[in-house]
Parts: structure tokens; C-alpha cells; sequence
């Protein structure tokens, strides 16, 4: 009974004792382990080179192109089409010269006919004036020097009488044949000065026989409508029989040389193309660098890019109170016949910017807080503060303390900070 007593209290004590040992022993002959220091993280980061030069972006818009000219053909005068031209047809493509319509010509055929018979007629009757004048005046002549005759006879047997060397009847019949004469050189006068006035009034009706000719010639010659200018044809409507009148539009003729490409600049974009003058371009005055300038546009179709040059003439009317936005119009340049660009074509426009000096130009995604950058500089983010003074798709322009060559971080992250220890990739 004791010793099962004992060995209840004694075995456990003993393994305790032992396990105590073993560790004792195994703590004594484990080998000495030594902390090792902390190692600095290092980020890994994405950069750019700098690179300081004087730098010209582009401005890319898109537009549409326009007719900057266009007429509205209208026959000039009225009549029924009995010929229409062989390039009368919607996208024609026509020269200047080349005919469109004819009116029947008949009727202004024999407009001009009436009117060159009354000039004829009214050239006759100033003839035969100009005839009788000179007839007058050759009577006249005659009678002026039978009236000088008279008055010398006339004052010669008025002396006499008063000497008694002849007859008072004499003296009398002398005096008739005078004041006959006298009558006659009146009557003569007379008769000229009235066709003289006739023959004003043959010339001035010749006047209006020459007007009315020329007017009658002009109205045949327009029974042919032709194309005031190379362009593109369209609405071409009219077809032979048809009767028309001055006031129906037979087709819609597009200037080739005459195109041009609309688009609009921002608000941002367009004032920082103006000069600090603040007027407004007039004739050749350039207070705009967007006046004059030489642009590109280009043209997708399918998988072809057509490329035209184009210089902007003028700007809109009006400025968009929403956006404050400018339309701008560029006249396009060699543009030809063959050219397959059109009216309502959704083209790019690329506008040169204003030329800014001694800049970088990095990723949008490199500005933090709109005017913040970071650099390395020995393996360390280091903080520098820009200006953004332009923009061009997806890279900004920026201006401030940038070495050339040092490497700009263009991905930033949350935890980035001034004296990050990173490695550029």
C-alpha cells in the first residue's frame, strides 16, 4: 500500500524533473542566433528621361469639311429646256464654260430680229434728217445772200427817192422784196432748229433701239445656262420639255477651289493663339497668330488617310456661350477635280501651337496635385513644382526647375513621397 503510494508521488516528480533537464540541456547547446538589421524597401517606379527644348505642339480638332462658295443656278430667262448637257447629272463634275440647260432659243431669236429691224428703222429716219438739214442749211445759205442783195438795192432807191432820182413805187416794191427775203431766211431757221430737234429724238430713240438690241442679244445668249465655275454639281433636277422661269432653281453647283475645313478650337486652345494686342484681325493685320496660319487636315477613309494642307481665313460670328468655344474656318488648299473630298467629309484638323521655350514635355499621368512632379535623384524621389503652359492629347507642357536628363516618375503611387528610395524602370 505505501509503495503504490510512493510511486504516485514520486513518477511524476521525476518526469518533471527530467523534462526540466532536457530543456536545461538542449537551451545550453543550441547555437547563438544573431537579429539581422532591417533592409530599406525599394520601389520600383516608371520614368522618362527630360529632355529642355523650345517645343511647337499640335492642336488636334475635328471638323467637317464645307462649300465656302456655292450657287444656286437659276435660268436667267424663261422657256421650256429642249437640251439638257451631257454632264447634267447629281456629283457631276464641270468645268467653268461648260453647258448645263438650253431653253428654246425661238422667241428671243425673234426678239432679236424685232429689235435690230426698230434700230434699223429709227438709223434710217436720222439719215434722212441729217439729209434735210443739210438741204436747209444750203437754202438757207442761199437765202441770206439773196437777202443781203436785197438790203443793198433796198437802202440804194431809198437814197434816190430822197434825191428825186426815182419813183416811190420803186422804193416800195424794193422794200417788199426785202422783207419776202427777210421771211424766207426766217422760215429757213426755223426749219432747222425743228429738225435738229427731230434728230435729237431719232438719236436718243436710236439709243433705246441699241439698249433694247443688246439686252434682246443677252436674253438669247442666256437661254444657255453654263457652269460659272468648276465645282461639283448637285440637285440636278430639270429635264427636257420642262418649262421654266427665272425664279426655279435647276441645280446647285459646289466650287472646287472653295472648300474648306470648319472645326472649333476651347476656349484654352484658342486664347492661347492670340497675341496680348487684344484687336481684331481686319484685312492684312495679323493680330492673331490663328489668321494666316497653315494647318493640316486629314481625312479617313476606310483604311486610307488623305492628308490636305489648308490656310484659316477667318473666324466664326459668334463665340458658344456653353462652351466658349471659337468656330474657325480653313480654306483647303490644291484641291482638284479629282479630288474625292467632299462636302460634310468628318475630317482632323492639326493646328501648330504657339512655340514655347526651354520646356519638357512628359506624360499627363506625371502631374500630382496639378502642379506637383517627382524626380530622382540618387536613387530618392525628390519633389518639384512646374507650370503647365500647354497641352497636346494625352502629354502636357510644363516649364520649371527641370535638369536636363534626370528621369521623371510618370506612373505615381499612393504611398509616393519626397525621399522614397526607388529604382526606375
Amino acid at each position: 500500500m505505501m509503495e503504490k503510494k510512493f510511486i504516485k508521488f514520486v513518477l511524476p516528480l521525476l518526469i518533471v524533473v527530467a523534462g526540466i533537464g532536457v530543456f536545461s540541456l538542449l537551451r545550453a547547446t543550441a547555437p547563438a542566433v544573431t537579429p539581422e538589421p532591417s533592409r530599406e524597401k525599394v520601389w520600383p517606379v516608371q520614368t522618362n528621361k527630360l529632355h529642355i527644348a523650345d517645343i511647337r505642339p499640335e492642336i488636334r480638332e475635328f471638323g467637317t469639311v464645307i462649300a465656302g462658295n456655292q450657287a444656286d443656278l437659276r435660268p436667267l430667262v424663261s422657256g421650256r429646256i429642249i437640251r439638257v448637257g451631257s454632264k447634267y447629272f447629281e456629283g457631276a463634275i464641270i468645268k467653268t464654260g461648260e453647258t448645263l440647260v438650253i431653253i428654246d432659243p425661238f422667241d428671243y431669236e425673234i426678239e432679236v430680229a424685232d429689235r435690230r429691224a426698230a434700230l434699223t428703222e429709227v438709223l434710217t429716219q436720222i439719215s434722212e434728217t441729217k439729209a434735210e438739214i443739210n438741204s436747209e442749211a444750203i437754202l438757207l445759205s442761199i437765202s441770206e445772200a439773196q437777202l443781203n442783195l436785197r438790203k443793198r438795192d433796198f437802202d440804194r432807191r431809198r437814197k434816190l427817192v430822197k434825191q428825186g432820182s426815182t419813183s416811190r413805187k420803186s422804193l416800195d416794191d424794193a422794200e417788199i422784196a426785202f422783207n419776202e427775203t427777210s421771211q424766207a431766211v426766217a422760215s429757213r431757221q426755223q426749219t432747222i432748229l425743228r429738225l435738229k430737234s427731230r434728230l435729237d429724238q431719232y438719236q436718243a430713240s436710236a439709243s433705246r433701239a441699241r439698249s433694247a438690241l443688246k439686252l434682246a442679244k443677252r436674253n438669247l445668249s442666256e437661254t444657255k445656262l453654263v457652269a460659272p465655275f468648276n465645282g461639283f454639281l448637285a440637285n440636278a433636277e430639270a429635264s427636257v420639255g420642262q418649262r421654266v422661269s427665272t425664279r426655279d432653281r435647276l441645280a446647285r453647283l459646289i466650287e472646287v477651289d472653295r472648300m474648306e475645313a470648319r472645326f472649333r478650337l476651347t476656349e484654352r486652345d484658342f486664347g492661347g493663339l492670340l497675341h496680348s494686342t487684344n484687336k481684331v484681325p481686319q484685312g492684312n493685320t495679323k493680330s492673331s497668330e490663328l489668321i494666316g496660319k497653315r494647318i493640316r487636315v486629314r481625312w479617313r477613309v476606310g483604311d486610307r488617310h488623305l492628308k490636305f494642307n489648308a490656310i484659316i481665313e477667318r473666324l466664326g460670328a459668334e463665340i458658344d456661350a456653353t462652351s466658349g468655344g471659337v468656330d474657325v474656318y480653313a480654306r483647303l488648299q490644291d484641291i482638284r477635280l479629282d479630288t474625292p473630298l467632299r462636302p460634310g467629309a468628318f475630317v482632323e484638323v492639326i493646328v501648330p501651337d504657339r512655340l514655347y521655350h526651354q520646356v519638357a514635355k512628359v506624360p499627363d499621368t506625371a502631374i500630382v496635385n496639378e502642379r506637383m512632379v517627382y524626380l530622382v535623384e540618387n536613387g530618392r524621389l525628390v519633389e518639384r513644382t512646374v507650370d503647365v503652359v500647354g497641352r497636346e492629347d494625352e502629354w502636357v507642357i510644363v516649364r520649371g526647375d527641370l535638369p536636363e536628363g534626370k528621369h521623371i516618375i510618370t506612373r505615381p503611387f499612393p504611398e509616393m513621397a519626397a525621399g522614397l528610395r526607388v529604382e526606375p524602370r
